[in-house]
């Protein structure tokens, strides 16, 4: 009976990230909350594996926070914080820019919009391995892509729509779900971005773009029947200029990851941190040999830890409030209630998958991130896949990218109110537009999944 006491604990804090509460304060409070109902019914062994108790109850409750904060720290958060810096630095010098210039020129070839439109999808995905922030990316194509859709009969609705999907799989070393997915299964995020993402991913994006391809012209359909029009309304701000060159600089830790790995050269062993700084330094050289200003380049570097600060106080922060909340939900039973049900029921390995998916994805669309529902959840695969006989491999795949189609349309994803407002349409008339793709791609992953699982 207590572990039934989580849902409507659950479902609160689902209702205060939705009416826009801080969400790590909700996350920490619902799991607080949680621990303390699972003291009081008699579970007094919360602690984290490896720490020891206070002495006293109270205490122990803040002391779950040390202790989580004090090992995501020293691992998966230093290493989303150096990929967060490393992002904001190619920002600054227009490296970045300079990637998605070069990378779109391509695409004006194309003369059928909608063609362009799935193509366009196809190759912000893959920026996105690159440049893991989704509203950054998005905000960077609308940029330089704007001309070249206009020029061919794209309108603001539907080039918005795609934009707002480009980051949907969350792919690459760089991006959090991923590492804390390969962080999960006990691989280096290389190896689970190249064994386990690229396996899939290429069936999830195809199924998407053909899919975008369909749905934005119906879209631009009914809207043309209709008499509707929209306006693009991109924010004139001023872009760092970089020599084209400098596009193969965000390129450089996915390119040393890959070489220094049992895919290549497995004698020298270059984890993400290590990778990101050298490429830090290679991108100051060459900011230098630029610019010519030592003074100005050496400033630079202030952006970088600018960046990673910023990614403790919102992904890392996260991340600690979501491990607090699955502490939460194992003190006061709900996981192993869970366990015991999928037991109990006899679930197979595809509806379990469904079912965690499912989980996932109400709480990505409630709370509009795809950070959140995963790392709250991301724990249990372990467990179910054990449960299950499978690989851990084989449930956190689909969980990790499944998150980030849900948050995709989800009308209050940062993503989808920024290119909303860019195309001056309203998130949900957006998120009608991105619906349909990205429940396309779900199914495509779910079934990819079952087939190799």
């Amino acid at each position: 009976m207590v572990p039934l006491l989580s849902l409507p604990i659950i479902f609160g804090a689902g209702y205060l990230i939705v009416k826009k509460y801080n969400t790590q304060a909700a996350l920490f409070g619902a799991g607080l909350l949680m621990i303390l109902i699972g003291v009081i019914s008699g579970n007094t062994e919360f602690l984290p594996s490896g720490t020891s108790s206070s002495g006293a109850i109270v205490f122990d409750f803040f002391l779950v926070i040390k202790a989580i904060s004090s090992s995501t720290v020293a691992n998966l958060g230093l290493i989303i914080m150096s990929v967060a810096g490393f992002s904001s630095y190619m920002n600054h010098i227009g490296a970045a820019n300079a990637m998605v210039q070069v990378s779109t020129k391509p695409l004006s070839l194309f003369k059928s919009p909608y063609v362009v439109l799935a193509l366009t999808y196809i190759l912000g995905q893959v920026l996105n391995i690159f440049i893991p922030s989704a509203v950054g990316l998005a905000m960077l194509l609308l940029v330089a892509m704007y001309p070249v859709l206009v020029r061919i009969g794209c309108t603001p609705a539907s080039t918005a729509a795609v934009l707002a999907t480009t980051a949907c799989l969350d792919l690459g070393p760089a991006s959090g779900n991923s590492l804390k997915a390969a962080e999960v299964i006990g691989i280096d995020a290389a190896a689970y971005f190249v064994s386990h993402q690229m396996i899939v991913a290429p069936v999830v994006m195809g199924t998407i773009a053909v899919l975008h391809y369909f749905c934005q012209r119906w879209f631009d359909k009914k809207d043309a029947e209709k008499g509707i029009t929209h306006e693009l309304k991109v924010e004139d701000k001023e872009e760092a200029q970089a020599p084209k060159w400098f596009a193969i600089l965000p390129v450089l830790p996915l390119f040393m990851l890959l070489t220094f790995s049992s895919f290549a050269i497995d004698t020298i062993k270059v984890d993400v941190v290590t990778a990101m700084f050298t490429s830090l330094f290679i991108a100051m050289v060459c900011d230098f040999i630029v610019n010519r200003n030592g003074k100005k380049v050496a400033a630079s570097l202030k952006v970088f830890l600018d960046g990673m600060g910023k990614a403790f106080a919102s992904v890392v922060s996260l991340i600690i409030a979501a491990q607090t909340f699955v502490v939460g939900l194992s003190t006061i039973g709900f996981i192993s209630m869970l366990l015991g049900a999928t037991s109990t029921a006899g679930l197979g390995y595809l509806p379990m998958v469904i079912v965690m998916v499912s989980i996932i994805g109400a709480t990505a669309l409630l709370s509009g991130s795809g950070n959140a529902p995963f790392f709250s959840f991301s724990n249990l695969a372990p467990e179910v896949a054990a449960t299950l006989g499978v690989s851990t491999a084989a449930f956190a795949l689909p969980m990790q990218l499944s998150a980030g189609i849900f948050r995709s349309f989800s009308p209050v994803a940062g993503v989808v109110i920024a290119c909303a407002g860019a195309a001056g349409v309203s998130p949900i008339e957006l998120v009608k537009r991105t619906a349909i793709p990205m429940m396309g791609g779900l199914v495509a992953l779910v079934a990819m999944s079952a087939f190799l699982g």
